[in-house]
Protein backbone atom coordinates (compact mmCIF):
# COMPACT_ATOMS: atom_id res chain seq x y z
CA UNK A 1 0.00 0.00 0.00
CA UNK A 2 2.78 2.52 0.41
CA UNK A 3 4.01 1.75 -2.65
CA UNK A 4 1.05 2.63 -4.29
CA UNK A 5 0.81 5.58 -2.50
CA UNK A 6 4.31 6.87 -3.08
CA UNK A 7 3.64 6.40 -6.37
CA UNK A 8 0.68 8.06 -6.76
CA UNK A 9 2.14 11.17 -4.89
CA UNK A 10 5.58 11.10 -5.18
CA UNK A 11 6.89 8.96 -7.72
CA UNK A 12 10.08 10.30 -8.66
CA UNK A 13 11.21 9.09 -4.98
CA UNK A 14 10.88 5.64 -5.98
CA UNK A 15 13.75 3.34 -6.67
CA UNK A 16 12.01 1.34 -9.66
CA UNK A 17 10.57 4.46 -10.86
CA UNK A 18 14.63 5.48 -11.21
CA UNK A 19 15.38 2.22 -12.59
CA UNK A 20 12.82 2.06 -15.25
CA UNK A 21 13.77 5.87 -16.24
CA UNK A 22 17.48 4.81 -16.97
CA UNK A 23 15.70 1.73 -18.83
CA UNK A 24 13.87 4.57 -21.11
CA UNK A 25 17.09 6.84 -20.93
CA UNK A 26 19.46 4.39 -22.61
CA UNK A 27 16.97 2.43 -25.04
CA UNK A 28 16.18 5.83 -26.78
CA UNK A 29 19.88 7.07 -26.87
CA UNK A 30 20.37 3.64 -28.47
CA UNK A 31 17.42 4.00 -30.75
CA UNK A 32 17.97 7.16 -31.64
CA UNK A 33 18.62 7.33 -34.90
CA UNK A 34 16.67 4.48 -36.12
CA UNK A 35 14.00 5.71 -34.83
CA UNK A 36 14.16 9.42 -36.40
CA UNK A 37 14.34 7.20 -39.45
CA UNK A 38 11.31 5.13 -39.18
CA UNK A 39 9.77 8.09 -38.12
CA UNK A 40 10.27 10.57 -40.79
CA UNK A 41 10.14 7.64 -43.86
CA UNK A 42 7.00 6.73 -42.46
CA UNK A 43 4.88 9.94 -42.49
CA UNK A 44 6.41 10.62 -45.77
CA UNK A 45 5.15 7.01 -47.20
CA UNK A 46 1.74 7.70 -45.75
CA UNK A 47 1.52 10.61 -48.77
CA UNK A 48 3.12 8.64 -50.93
CA UNK A 49 0.65 9.28 -53.52
CA UNK A 50 0.29 13.07 -53.10
CA UNK A 51 3.70 13.56 -53.23
CA UNK A 52 4.10 11.29 -56.65
CA UNK A 53 1.63 13.52 -57.81
CA UNK A 54 3.70 17.02 -56.59
CA UNK A 55 6.29 15.36 -58.18
CA UNK A 56 4.99 14.80 -61.58
CA UNK A 57 4.00 11.72 -61.12
CA UNK A 58 0.66 11.35 -63.49
CA UNK A 59 -1.64 8.46 -63.89
CA UNK A 60 -1.64 7.08 -67.40
CA UNK A 61 -5.49 7.16 -67.73
CA UNK A 62 -8.36 8.58 -66.15
CA UNK A 63 -11.69 6.94 -65.28
CA UNK A 64 -14.42 8.48 -67.27
CA UNK A 65 -17.45 7.65 -65.65
CA UNK A 66 -19.54 7.97 -68.40
CA UNK A 67 -17.54 4.86 -70.30
CA UNK A 68 -18.09 1.54 -69.15
CA UNK A 69 -15.24 -0.98 -67.76
CA UNK A 70 -13.86 -3.25 -69.91
CA UNK A 71 -14.14 -6.78 -69.06
CA UNK A 72 -11.90 -8.57 -67.05
CA UNK A 73 -11.12 -11.48 -70.32
CA UNK A 74 -10.23 -8.95 -72.42
CA UNK A 75 -7.90 -7.78 -70.06
CA UNK A 76 -6.42 -10.95 -69.18
CA UNK A 77 -6.00 -11.59 -73.25
CA UNK A 78 -4.25 -8.48 -74.15
CA UNK A 79 -1.87 -8.47 -71.28
CA UNK A 80 -1.16 -12.10 -72.50
CA UNK A 81 -0.31 -10.83 -75.97
CA UNK A 82 1.86 -7.97 -74.78
CA UNK A 83 3.57 -9.98 -72.25
CA UNK A 84 4.06 -13.77 -73.40
CA UNK A 85 6.85 -14.63 -71.37
CA UNK A 86 5.53 -13.24 -67.97
CA UNK A 87 3.09 -15.19 -66.36
CA UNK A 88 0.20 -13.07 -64.64
CA UNK A 89 0.09 -13.21 -60.85
CA UNK A 90 -2.85 -10.57 -60.73
CA UNK A 91 -5.07 -8.09 -61.90
CA UNK A 92 -6.74 -5.32 -59.98
CA UNK A 93 -9.95 -3.39 -61.11
CA UNK A 94 -9.90 0.28 -61.64
CA UNK A 95 -11.57 1.50 -58.21
CA UNK A 96 -8.54 2.51 -56.08
CA UNK A 97 -6.22 3.28 -59.44
CA UNK A 98 -7.39 4.95 -62.47
CA UNK A 99 -6.31 1.61 -64.44
CA UNK A 100 -6.54 -2.04 -64.53
CA UNK A 101 -3.42 -2.68 -62.63
CA UNK A 102 -1.83 -5.83 -63.41
CA UNK A 103 1.19 -7.80 -61.47
CA UNK A 104 3.24 -10.13 -63.87
CA UNK A 105 6.00 -12.37 -63.22
CA UNK A 106 8.66 -12.95 -65.81
CA UNK A 107 12.61 -12.50 -64.50
CA UNK A 108 11.18 -9.86 -62.46
CA UNK A 109 7.90 -8.67 -61.00
CA UNK A 110 6.33 -5.71 -63.31
CA UNK A 111 2.89 -3.53 -62.65
CA UNK A 112 1.26 -2.89 -65.63
CA UNK A 113 -1.55 -0.13 -66.12
CA UNK A 114 -4.35 -1.17 -68.60
CA UNK A 115 -6.79 1.17 -69.82
CA UNK A 116 -10.09 0.71 -67.82
CA UNK A 117 -12.40 1.05 -70.88
CA UNK A 118 -10.60 -0.35 -74.12
CA UNK A 119 -8.74 -2.79 -72.22
CA UNK A 120 -5.47 -1.80 -73.91
CA UNK A 121 -2.26 -2.51 -72.32
CA UNK A 122 -0.72 0.63 -71.40
CA UNK A 123 2.89 -0.47 -70.05
CA UNK A 124 4.88 -0.73 -67.07
CA UNK A 125 3.05 1.76 -64.31
CA UNK A 126 5.48 3.60 -62.13
CA UNK A 127 4.25 4.18 -58.41
CA UNK A 128 6.23 7.61 -58.25
CA UNK A 129 9.35 8.65 -58.45
CA UNK A 130 12.34 6.36 -57.67
CA UNK A 131 13.06 7.93 -54.35
CA UNK A 132 10.02 7.20 -52.87
CA UNK A 133 10.72 3.91 -53.83
CA UNK A 134 14.13 3.92 -51.90
CA UNK A 135 12.56 5.77 -49.16
CA UNK A 136 9.89 2.89 -48.85
CA UNK A 137 12.79 -0.23 -49.09
CA UNK A 138 14.75 2.04 -46.33
CA UNK A 139 11.41 1.95 -43.96
CA UNK A 140 10.03 -1.79 -44.81
CA UNK A 141 13.55 -3.56 -44.68
CA UNK A 142 16.37 -1.47 -43.91
CA UNK A 143 17.47 -2.34 -47.29
CA UNK A 144 17.96 -5.85 -46.26
CA UNK A 145 15.20 -7.82 -47.53
CA UNK A 146 13.91 -10.44 -44.49
CA UNK A 147 16.47 -9.71 -42.24
CA UNK A 148 15.37 -5.92 -42.35
CA UNK A 149 12.03 -6.66 -41.73
CA UNK A 150 13.14 -8.90 -38.52
CA UNK A 151 15.53 -5.93 -37.31
CA UNK A 152 12.36 -3.63 -37.89
CA UNK A 153 10.77 -5.82 -35.60
CA UNK A 154 13.18 -6.24 -33.03
CA UNK A 155 13.26 -2.26 -33.38
CA UNK A 156 9.76 -1.72 -32.79
CA UNK A 157 9.85 -4.39 -29.95
CA UNK A 158 11.89 -1.84 -28.10
CA UNK A 159 10.14 1.24 -29.52
CA UNK A 160 6.85 -0.53 -27.40
CA UNK A 161 9.10 -0.95 -24.23
CA UNK A 162 9.97 3.06 -24.50
CA UNK A 163 6.20 3.57 -24.46
CA UNK A 164 5.68 1.57 -21.38
CA UNK A 165 8.56 2.89 -19.40
CA UNK A 166 7.68 6.56 -21.02
CA UNK A 167 4.42 6.75 -19.38
CA UNK A 168 5.62 5.24 -15.91
CA UNK A 169 8.34 8.62 -16.48
CA UNK A 170 5.50 10.65 -17.29
CA UNK A 171 3.41 10.03 -14.39
CA UNK A 172 4.30 13.21 -12.00
CA UNK A 173 2.57 12.82 -9.14
CA UNK A 174 -1.37 13.56 -8.33
CA UNK A 175 -0.64 17.23 -7.75
CA UNK A 176 0.87 17.67 -11.45
CA UNK A 177 -0.42 15.69 -13.44
CA UNK A 178 -2.51 18.46 -15.33
CA UNK A 179 0.93 20.16 -15.76
CA UNK A 180 2.38 17.47 -17.84
CA UNK A 181 -0.49 17.62 -20.66
CA UNK A 182 0.91 20.80 -21.74
CA UNK A 183 3.62 23.69 -23.02
CA UNK A 184 4.41 26.21 -21.15
CA UNK A 185 6.04 28.30 -23.88
CA UNK A 186 6.82 31.22 -21.04
CA UNK A 187 9.62 29.48 -19.51
CA UNK A 188 12.78 28.56 -20.93
CA UNK A 189 13.91 26.34 -24.08
CA UNK A 190 14.90 23.71 -21.85
CA UNK A 191 11.63 23.44 -19.58
CA UNK A 192 9.86 23.84 -23.06
CA UNK A 193 11.58 21.44 -24.43
CA UNK A 194 11.28 18.71 -21.33
CA UNK A 195 7.18 19.90 -22.07
CA UNK A 196 7.24 18.96 -25.51
CA UNK A 197 9.26 15.23 -24.87
CA UNK A 198 6.25 14.69 -21.95
CA UNK A 199 3.69 16.18 -23.51
CA UNK A 200 3.89 14.67 -26.96
CA UNK A 201 5.16 11.44 -25.66
CA UNK A 202 1.47 11.22 -24.07
CA UNK A 203 -0.86 12.77 -26.32
CA UNK A 204 0.28 10.23 -29.36
CA UNK A 205 1.34 6.69 -26.89
CA UNK A 206 -1.81 5.35 -27.76
CA UNK A 207 -0.89 5.52 -31.68
CA UNK A 208 2.62 4.85 -31.49
CA UNK A 209 1.92 1.86 -29.16
CA UNK A 210 -0.13 0.37 -31.69
CA UNK A 211 2.57 1.31 -34.40
CA UNK A 212 5.19 -0.80 -32.31
CA UNK A 213 2.88 -3.58 -31.76
CA UNK A 214 1.96 -3.57 -35.40
CA UNK A 215 5.64 -3.60 -36.59
CA UNK A 216 5.94 -7.06 -34.22
CA UNK A 217 3.40 -8.38 -36.01
CA UNK A 218 4.31 -7.64 -39.21
CA UNK A 219 8.32 -9.32 -38.46
CA UNK A 220 6.59 -12.43 -37.27
CA UNK A 221 2.83 -12.97 -38.57
CA UNK A 222 2.66 -16.24 -38.37
CA UNK A 223 4.03 -16.89 -34.45
CA UNK A 224 1.60 -13.40 -32.85
CA UNK A 225 -0.89 -14.99 -35.35
CA UNK A 226 -0.95 -18.16 -33.11
CA UNK A 227 -0.73 -16.07 -30.18
CA UNK A 228 -4.25 -14.41 -30.48
CA UNK A 229 -5.83 -17.32 -31.30
CA UNK A 230 -4.95 -18.85 -28.18
CA UNK A 231 -6.30 -15.85 -26.54
CA UNK A 232 -9.25 -14.91 -28.64
CA UNK A 233 -9.83 -17.66 -31.83
CA UNK A 234 -9.24 -15.91 -34.93
CA UNK A 235 -12.24 -16.86 -37.40
CA UNK A 236 -13.13 -14.51 -39.93
CA UNK A 237 -9.23 -13.33 -40.08
CA UNK A 238 -7.92 -16.77 -40.85
CA UNK A 239 -7.88 -17.73 -45.09
CA UNK A 240 -9.77 -20.91 -45.45
CA UNK A 241 -7.52 -23.85 -46.82
CA UNK A 242 -8.75 -24.50 -50.50
CA UNK A 243 -6.94 -26.98 -53.15
CA UNK A 244 -8.30 -28.12 -56.19
CA UNK A 245 -7.45 -31.99 -58.59
CA UNK A 246 -5.41 -30.68 -61.21
CA UNK A 247 -7.20 -31.58 -64.76
CA UNK A 248 -4.55 -32.12 -68.10
CA UNK A 249 -7.43 -30.68 -70.30
CA UNK A 250 -9.72 -28.58 -69.21
CA UNK A 251 -10.67 -25.11 -70.94
CA UNK A 252 -9.61 -21.73 -69.96
CA UNK A 253 -11.73 -20.61 -67.05
CA UNK A 254 -14.15 -17.52 -68.15
CA UNK A 255 -13.16 -15.02 -66.37
CA UNK A 256 -16.68 -12.89 -67.40
CA UNK A 257 -18.66 -15.61 -66.40
CA UNK A 258 -16.99 -16.26 -63.01
CA UNK A 259 -17.27 -12.63 -61.65
CA UNK A 260 -20.65 -12.78 -62.91
CA UNK A 261 -21.47 -15.90 -60.51
CA UNK A 262 -19.11 -14.16 -57.88
CA UNK A 263 -21.99 -11.36 -58.04
CA UNK A 264 -24.60 -13.46 -57.47
CA UNK A 265 -23.22 -15.33 -54.91
CA UNK A 266 -21.89 -12.01 -52.72
CA UNK A 267 -24.49 -9.68 -53.74
CA UNK A 268 -23.63 -5.86 -52.62
CA UNK A 269 -20.61 -5.99 -53.60
CA UNK A 270 -18.07 -5.11 -56.58
CA UNK A 271 -15.41 -6.53 -59.02
CA UNK A 272 -12.29 -5.87 -57.09
CA UNK A 273 -9.75 -7.69 -58.82
CA UNK A 274 -8.71 -11.66 -59.92
CA UNK A 275 -5.52 -13.71 -58.22
CA UNK A 276 -4.47 -16.52 -60.53
CA UNK A 277 -3.68 -20.14 -59.21
CA UNK A 278 -0.03 -20.53 -58.40
CA UNK A 279 0.15 -23.98 -58.74
CA UNK A 280 -2.03 -26.55 -60.34
CA UNK A 281 -3.56 -27.60 -57.22
CA UNK A 282 -4.26 -24.04 -56.15
CA UNK A 283 -7.87 -22.17 -56.47
CA UNK A 284 -8.63 -18.85 -58.60
CA UNK A 285 -9.73 -16.29 -57.04
CA UNK A 286 -12.14 -13.24 -57.48
CA UNK A 287 -12.21 -10.64 -55.16
CA UNK A 288 -15.24 -8.29 -54.53
CA UNK A 289 -15.36 -5.46 -52.70
CA UNK A 290 -17.31 -4.27 -49.91
CA UNK A 291 -19.14 -0.84 -49.56
CA UNK A 292 -17.03 2.01 -50.38
CA UNK A 293 -13.30 -0.02 -48.58
CA UNK A 294 -10.56 0.45 -50.42
CA UNK A 295 -8.32 -1.92 -49.90
CA UNK A 296 -7.55 -5.57 -49.10
CA UNK A 297 -8.68 -5.46 -45.43
CA UNK A 298 -12.98 -4.20 -47.23
CA UNK A 299 -12.55 -7.46 -49.92
CA UNK A 300 -14.38 -10.93 -50.07
CA UNK A 301 -12.46 -13.44 -51.57
CA UNK A 302 -14.41 -15.93 -53.49
CA UNK A 303 -12.45 -19.13 -54.48
CA UNK A 304 -13.50 -20.98 -57.36
CA UNK A 305 -12.12 -24.25 -59.55
CA UNK A 306 -10.04 -22.78 -62.34
CA UNK A 307 -10.84 -26.65 -64.25
CA UNK A 308 -14.49 -26.76 -63.35
CA UNK A 309 -15.48 -23.11 -62.33
CA UNK A 310 -17.11 -24.39 -59.13
CA UNK A 311 -17.54 -21.96 -56.49
CA UNK A 312 -15.59 -23.80 -53.62
CA UNK A 313 -15.35 -21.18 -50.86
CA UNK A 314 -15.97 -17.84 -49.96
CA UNK A 315 -13.59 -15.65 -47.44
CA UNK A 316 -15.00 -12.35 -45.89
CA UNK A 317 -12.21 -11.02 -44.61
CA UNK A 318 -13.20 -7.83 -42.33
CA UNK A 319 -16.18 -9.27 -41.35
CA UNK A 320 -15.11 -9.58 -37.74
CA UNK A 321 -16.39 -12.15 -35.38
CA UNK A 322 -13.84 -12.33 -32.54
CA UNK A 323 -11.42 -9.97 -30.84
CA UNK A 324 -8.67 -11.90 -32.26
CA UNK A 325 -10.51 -11.14 -35.44
CA UNK A 326 -10.65 -7.71 -35.08
CA UNK A 327 -6.74 -7.29 -34.12
CA UNK A 328 -5.28 -9.25 -36.96
CA UNK A 329 -7.60 -7.14 -39.33
CA UNK A 330 -6.52 -3.95 -37.50
CA UNK A 331 -2.72 -4.51 -38.21
CA UNK A 332 -2.51 -3.02 -41.90
CA UNK A 333 -5.09 -0.14 -41.91
CA UNK A 334 -4.25 1.50 -38.46
CA UNK A 335 -0.73 0.89 -39.59
CA UNK A 336 -0.55 2.57 -42.87
CA UNK A 337 -3.55 4.95 -42.50
CA UNK A 338 -4.42 5.52 -46.34
CA UNK A 339 -7.47 4.14 -46.66
CA UNK A 340 -10.12 6.97 -44.90
CA UNK A 341 -9.31 10.23 -46.72
CA UNK A 342 -6.53 12.84 -46.80
CA UNK A 343 -7.54 14.02 -43.51
CA UNK A 344 -6.55 10.67 -41.98
CA UNK A 345 -3.58 10.21 -43.88
CA UNK A 346 -2.16 14.25 -43.28
CA UNK A 347 -2.81 13.15 -39.25
CA UNK A 348 -0.77 10.26 -39.77
CA UNK A 349 2.15 11.67 -41.13
CA UNK A 350 2.01 14.64 -38.18
CA UNK A 351 1.76 12.00 -35.43
CA UNK A 352 4.22 10.03 -37.29
CA UNK A 353 6.77 12.79 -36.94
CA UNK A 354 6.12 12.72 -33.18
CA UNK A 355 8.91 9.87 -32.57
CA UNK A 356 11.91 11.70 -34.23
CA UNK A 357 10.44 14.43 -32.20
CA UNK A 358 10.40 12.58 -29.08
CA UNK A 359 13.94 11.38 -30.08
CA UNK A 360 15.47 14.57 -30.66
CA UNK A 361 13.92 16.58 -27.13
CA UNK A 362 14.86 12.80 -25.35
CA UNK A 363 18.41 13.33 -26.68
CA UNK A 364 18.27 17.34 -25.92
CA UNK A 365 17.21 16.62 -22.27
CA UNK A 366 20.01 14.36 -22.11
CA UNK A 367 22.32 17.13 -23.18
CA UNK A 368 20.90 19.33 -20.58
CA UNK A 369 21.20 17.03 -17.40
CA UNK A 370 24.20 15.31 -18.11
CA UNK A 371 26.07 16.12 -20.92
CA UNK A 372 26.32 19.66 -20.84
CA UNK A 373 27.43 20.00 -17.48
CA UNK A 374 30.46 16.95 -18.80
CA UNK A 375 31.26 19.31 -21.14
CA UNK A 376 31.84 22.29 -19.18
CA UNK A 377 33.94 20.54 -17.09
CA UNK A 378 36.13 19.37 -19.90
CA UNK A 379 36.47 23.42 -20.92
CA UNK A 380 37.47 24.43 -17.29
Amino acid sequence: MNFFRNFFRRPQQLWIRRVNFQVHLWVGIILALYLIVIGVTGSILVLRVELGALAGAQPLHSINASEPIADISSVVRNLKAAYPRYRIIQVLGPETEPTFVARLQGEKQIRVAIDPTTAKVLGEDSRGPAWLDTLEQLHVSLFMSRSGRILNGVGAAFLLLMCITGLVNWWPGVRNWKRALKVDFRRSWRRINFDLHSSVGFWTLALISFWAVSGIYFAWPDQIFRFVDRISPIVTAKPPIVSVTPQSEAAEPDLDRLVERASAIDPGTKFAGVIFPISKTAPLEILMRRGNGLSREYEDTLYFDPYTGRHLSTWQYGVNKSLGDWFIWSQAPMHFGVYWGLGVKIAWAVIGLAIPALAVTGLLMYWNRTLRKKWKRLLL
